[in-house]
């Protein structure tokens, strides 16, 4: 379905993993490219991975060099060389190894015995870093700034809930919990350090659109590096749906700067046993959502007043 990406930090120990479903993957510092890493021996564009039918390219444009991991040791890139994957070439504080899945190898994965896959019912999240297009288009390095920033912010959050599994988007991120519980109150976390963030900065503010959903996602056995599923998608399409999508919404619904999720996710926790839900609750009305079916019943979430 696309490359697959796993950073090792080679300084500050820790693994990322990042899937891209483009033909080609820039590497570099500037915060136009699909993977930005931010370190001074990191060029604007420093790396590019290239798909070019069953054939896979790696392109160094930087100044300080690339390094392709051999049997024995590390060779220097040099130009536009092809690749035999699984690779791992290292840039900077980081060892990346590179893998493809094609269309062809997901469906040969799905038709394999069930032992060999993980289906989980679990919370999904969607966030959305809006803008991030515009605010590039005037000044990138802000857009960078930005994004650095979303991920200080993000980060201890999820962990700190439970996140299961995370996925970088570009301009947001996926990421699944094992309670609907700490999906809801990570996501009002979230909300309430970038508000925070926002009122102490004089840089532009972060907009967000955060969407919450329950359903099933499918993986790999081991976890995977990525998930999949109707229900992903709807948590994808949640993410975006603007007023448009009602027939009567009974609520008037934020462009952006909201948290809003669906009926099934708030049905799960009415039916677990556990705290009460620290958060207020608007239903919005039934979402005709593209690509899905049947409508979907939202709800505008928010913190509840101290």
């Amino acid at each position: 379905m696309g490359w697959e990406l796993r950073l090792t930090d080679l300084e500050r120990g820790g693994q990322t993993n990042r899937s891209f479903t483009q033909a080609t993957v820039r590497i570099g510092r500037h915060s136009e490219n699909e993977l930005v890493l931010k370190h001074n021996q990191v060029s604007r564009v420093h790396l590019t991975l290239s798909k070019d039918g069953e054939r896979f390219f790696a392109e160094d444009s930087s100044r300080n060099g690339c390094y392709l991991q051999g049997n024995e040791a590390w060779s220097r890139l040099s130009g536009r060389i092809e690749l035999t994957l699984p690779a791992t070439i290292r840039l900077a504080d980081w060892a990346i190894r590179i893998e493809y899945q094609s269309d062809d190898e997901w469906d040969k994965s799905v038709i394999i015995p069930a032992g060999h896959l993980v289906k989980r019912t679990e919370s999904i999240m969607v966030f959305d870093l809006c803008e991030s297009s515009r605010i590039a288009s005037e000044n990138d390095h802000m857009a960078y700034h930005m994004k650095q920033r979303l991920q200080q912010l993000a980060d201890p959050v999820l962990k700190e809930y439970g996140m299961r599994f995370f996925k970088g988007t570009g301009d947001g991120f996926l990421a699944t919990f094992t309670s609907p519980r700490k999906a809801v109150t990570a996501a009002l976390e979230l909300e309430s350090r970038i508000k925070q963030r926002n009122s102490r900065t004089a840089n532009a503010p972060i907009h967000y659109r955060i969407s919450l959903h329950q359903g099933e996602t499918w993986g790999i056995s081991t976890g995977g590096q990525d998930i999949h599923g109707n229900d992903v998608n709807i948590a994808f399409r949640i993410e975006g749906v603007q007023g448009d999508a009602f027939q009567t919404p009974t609520v008037n619904l934020p462009r952006m700067d909201r948290i809003l999720c669906s009926k099934a996710l708030l049905t799960e926790i009415e039916q677990t046993p556990g705290d009460p839900l620290l958060a207020a609750t608007q239903e919005i009305g039934a979402a005709t959502l593209k690509g899905i079916h049947d409508p979907v019943t939202l709800h505008l979430i928010t913190a509840k007043a101290a």
